[in-house]
């Protein structure tokens, strides 16, 4: 094997490299537990999901805030809180559907958005089929036909029974299908779409009101036919749902700044039976910011460190732009901010978005040189920048990139199974190494 010989510089680096290597390996046992104990308290029932139903996001608020203060983290202005308000649904109380005998089960066989009006009682259901939905003419015969009855009746589209002819009708009829989350055309009481497989839940058209209720069926639990349901939901809808970012600093060496983000806020519950309890998305990158914390505080940074937990992202990242909007400190003095979100898992490396762009580049390459060296993660994967998480309003600000861990082990994406205990930490210590080599002089 020929020898290799490295330079000065090299040899310093890779010095660097193997100190926090050993220092990683020697305390991962106290981070996965620090890690882990507050995944558990964020996972919790307590917090109903860090959502808008039963102040989940503000009872996480809380607790961050009183995490940060018992570790030693200052406020910019006197107040770990940066309140701001927006308009979101919340759905509490109890949750059913009954089609014919069967009562279906909430989330597995049915699902209902949080904008979904509040619905009670026993409906008569009139069936359009699928090819007259996207018919004008055929629609209009059926709007003049049943125009009387529409109005307290519920209307059925069976989706899994439309065979398009081709490419260009598929497109119109799932784009028909997604304008009936944005507005009824049957004036009717409800709407219900069969379909093979349930959308991935979200907060999507949650920022304004709507009059009519609607509910996503596996087509495969209903019967043929069927001209009753039977349903319960409740949902308020809130214009002005006032609610927090959270954020605190260590004063470093010198006021150049390291600013670390997060977002606490999960999907929160449908109805009183379903409760989406975000271990991966994005307790997982709490957690991180939480133990990133303790350890600077531990000694000194270099750099002035920042923590910003943020709320409202998975309602379309209100919380980050709000705070890219009305700074707490000087973005000028910023020289990498580091937003982590989903970090449980990792068997397949970890993604770096905004990793090709002119002031983060140098960054991620530093990111590849040590890891080639340490082999620490399978692979990381770079990515353009993309308005997917909360770095995105801040990018055009500051140096800000995005990362998150690929692969298993974790409980899943906006389901109820992401839990605490489905959360794989086995690469969280080496991962931390590589994060924290970002923020290094």
């Amino acid at each position: 094997m020929p020898i290799r010989f490295f330079r000065p510089r090299q040899i310093a680096l890779l010095a660097l490299m193997l100190f926090m290597l050993t220092a990683s390996i020697s305390a991962s046992a106290q981070d996965t537990v620090y890690v882990r104990q507050n995944l558990r308290i964020l996972t919790s029932d307590d917090m109903h999901g860090r959502g808008y139903s039963f102040r989940g996001d503000s009872i996480a608020a809380q607790f961050l805030q009183g995490e940060i203060r018992r570790l030693g983290l200052k406020p910019f202005g006197g107040d770990f809180m940066q309140r701001y308000t927006f308009s979101i649904h919340s759905m509490e109380g109890p949750l059913s559907l009954r089609v014919g005998k069967r009562k279906l089960k909430p989330f597995d066989e049915f699902r209902v958005p949080s904008w979904c009006n509040s619905t009670w009682g026993k409906y008569k259901v009139i069936t359009i089929p699928a090819e007259t939905f996207i018919d004008a003419d055929k629609f209009k015969s059926f709007i003049k036909k049943n125009n009387s009855l529409l109005e307290n009746v519920f209307v059925y589209i069976d989706a899994t029974r439309f065979n398009p002819p081709d490419e260009e009708s598929n497109r119109h009829f799932v784009d028909m299908l997604q304008s009936l989350q944005r507005r009824n055309p049957f004036n009717s009481k409800g709407i219900v779409v069969g379909v093979k497989q349930l959308s991935t839940c979200s907060f999507s058209h949650a920022d304004y009101k709507h009059d009519y209720a609607y509910f996503e069926v596996l087509a495969s639990c209903l019967p043929d036919k069927f001209k009753e349901l039977e349903c319960t939901v409740f949902s308020q809808f809130h214009p002005a749902y006032p609610t927090q970012n959270v954020c605190g600093y260590i004063e470093g060496e010198v006021d150049t700044m390291i600013v670390y983000t997060a977002h606490y806020d999960h999907l929160g519950t449908m109805g009183d039976s379903i409760v989406f309890y975000g271990a991966h998305d994005n307790a997982s990158g709490v957690a991180t910011l939480l133990d990133l914390a303790r350890i600077s505080v531990a000694v000194k940074p270099h750099y002035t460190t920042v923590f910003y937990f943020f709320s409202g992202e998975e309602a379309g990242l209100r919380g980050s732009r709000y705070a890219s909007e009305h700074p707490l400190f000087d973005f000028s003095k910023v020289r990498l901010l580091i937003n982590i979100d989903m970090f449980c898992g990792g068997n397949e490396g970890i993604m770096v978005f905004n990793a090709n762009d002119d002031k983060t580049r140098h960054y991620v390459d530093r990111l590849e040189k040590i890891n080639s060296v340490l082999e620490i993660a399978p692979e990381i994967r770079r990515r353009e920048n993309r308005p997917n998480s909360d770095h995105y309003f801040f990018s055009s600000k500051m140096p800000a990139v995005f990362v998150l861990s690929m692969g298993q082990p974790f409980g899943g994406y906006h389901d109820p199974k992401d839990q605490c205990d489905a959360c794989g930490l086995k690469n969280y210590s080496n991962f931390i190494t590589l994060i924290s080599v970002l923020a290094e002089p």
